[in-house]
């Protein structure tokens, strides 16, 4: 029998139905290695491939002033840049969640702060389909999102902190989240050619 190496009911699961998804996923016994290659490694590849095609057909976006085609090394030097981003945010996510937990009555298990991490980013990761068109950028940032709520779920859950102080665990892991994404996101600019490099070469 065909398998995928995504599992697409998960997949759907964590999206659609997350409580129930998170209480299965705090139960499974597994290994770090096995949740990155057959969970993040594959996820993390589809915004790096959607916005290297976009950027290839349509070029880099600066807003008003318009499109710009890009080298194709730029390219490829962005999408492996974003790759190793999208990577290495989950695993910084699941060390602040694991390391945040004995603050809040729970104790560090960086197994569960990687589940949590790494399902919490699948709504990011999906989202990066929406680089094949320039124009869906909002409803990138928009499907993005959810994976603040992802992550508000998941920690309570997985995480296991007292009662009394689950909210504020989430929303702290919240708040450490927005930050590893900012800083992906700095570095992801830095990477990127400005307006006045590309003009430069016209």
């Amino acid at each position: 029998m065909a398998t995928t190496l995504i599992d697409v009911n998960r997949l759907k699961g964590i999206l659609l139905q997350p409580g129930a998804t998170w209480k299965a996923i705090d139960g499974e016994f597994t290994k770090p290695g096995s949740i990155y290659k057959n969970w993040v490694l594959p996820l993390a590849l589809i915004g790096p491939i959607c916005g290297a095609i976009g950027t290839l057909v349509f070029g880099m976006s600066f807003g008003v002033v318009g499109f710009y085609r890009l080298p194709i090394m730029n390219i490829v030097t962005i999408l492996a840049v974003d790759y190793v981003l999208g990577v290495v945010g989950v695993w910084v996510l699941s060390l602040v969640i694991s390391l945040l937990a004995p603050t809040f009555g729970g104790q560090r298990n960086d197994v569960q702060g990687l589940k949590v991490a790494a399902y919490a980013a699948t709504a990011w990761f999906v989202a990066g389909v929406f680089q094949l068109l320039p124009q869906l950028a909002l409803v990138r940032v928009l499907v993005s999102l959810y994976s603040v709520y992802l992550v508000f779920s998941g920690v309570p859950i997985v995480m296991k902190p007292s009662k009394d102080q689950a909210m504020g665990y989430a929303i702290v892991a919240v708040l450490g989240a927005i930050v590893v994404a900012l800083l992906v996101l700095a570095i992801h600019t830095a990477f990127a050619p400005d307006y006045g490099t590309l003009r430069a070469r016209v």
